[in-house]
């Protein structure tokens, strides 16, 4: 019986923080740290130096998004706010696809998707188009 239970709370929590269900992304516009919580992180400890600047980019989604000029990767409901990037002014999301078991990683830029089938190839951070190598 106490294992059922257990098993029930893990696999909720799993679904909880998959699906976000108010769990948003935040993420430093000095810095660059992204964080899902289901509220404003504190502000202290900015690695870049006084304190975090926090821009609240959307709700945690089943979506991957990559913004083109950071290389911010989240996971969003809808397309993630433009504000606040860390390379300058505005984000430049671009829809990798949806969120899945599958592991691909771009052999320009590095970024590691998990991702239902093989992401989008438009706009890798490290110029021109992606080049995904399912792992």
């Amino acid at each position: 019986m106490k294992r059922s239970v257990i098993i029930l709370c893990l696999v909720a929590l799993a679904c909880f923080a998959f699906t976000g269900s108010g769990i948003r992304n935040y993420q430093c516009k000095k810095c660059g740290t992204l964080v899902w919580q289901d509220h404003t992180p504190s502000y202290s400890g900015c690695p870049a130096g006084g304190s975090h600047s926090w821009v609240n980019l959307g709700e945690v989604g089943d979506r991957n998004y990559q913004c083109r000029k950071c290389g911010t990767l989240v996971r969003s409901k809808q397309t993630p706010s433009y504000s606040g990037c860390p390379a300058g002014n505005s984000h430049s999301w671009v829809s990798l696809g949806n969120v899945g078991n599958n592991a691909y990683q771009c052999k320009k830029c590095g970024t590691l998707v998990y991702s239902e089938r093989t992401p989008s190839y438009s706009g890798c951070p490290a110029g021109s188009s992606h080049s995904w190598k399912k792992l």
